[in-house]
């Protein structure tokens, strides 16, 4: 899971971080965010994207690894693109595509921008507008 989870944050963080690795701490381990230019940071010391980024990365990763051996349950997230700039929202519309090919996924937004993003990354890619009056 830390494999699939280093590569989506990689990719959603358009290689500003080049994955995640765990360090011992006690009988615990740590969580870092390995940034692209050496060094890591603990998710304390990221930024609010990039904690948000990490977040995706590891529900993204754990859905991969409940489908691997289960029937695949709907993936639903409301609004987790809103600290994303574009070309990362894209990204992440990206791997979002890739888990629709073993299951459902919704992402609920106000964001209208995030439509034209959603349909670039995924030309499948189904839009329901709700309205309310």
């Amino acid at each position: 899971m830390l494999k699939h989870a280093s590569d989506a944050y990689r990719t959603i963080t358009m290689s500003a971080y080049s994955g995640l690795a765990t360090q011992p701490n006690g009988d615990k381990e740590i969580l870092l965010g390995v940034m692209a230019g050496g060094g890591s940071k603990l998710a304390t010391e990221m930024s609010t994207g990039a904690r948000a980024q990490l977040y995706l990365a590891l529900r993204i990763a754990g859905y991969h690894e409940f489908a691997k051996t289960r029937p695949s349950l709907p993936f639903i997230a409301d609004d987790i693109l809103e600290t994303f700039d574009d070309f990362r929202s894209e990204e992440a519309c990206r791997l979002f595509g890739g888990m629709a090919t073993s299951g459902q996924v919704i992402v609920a937004t106000h964001h209208h921008h995030l439509i034209d993003i959603a349909l670039r990354a995924c030309s499948d890619v189904t839009v329901h507008q709700l309205v309310f009056q």
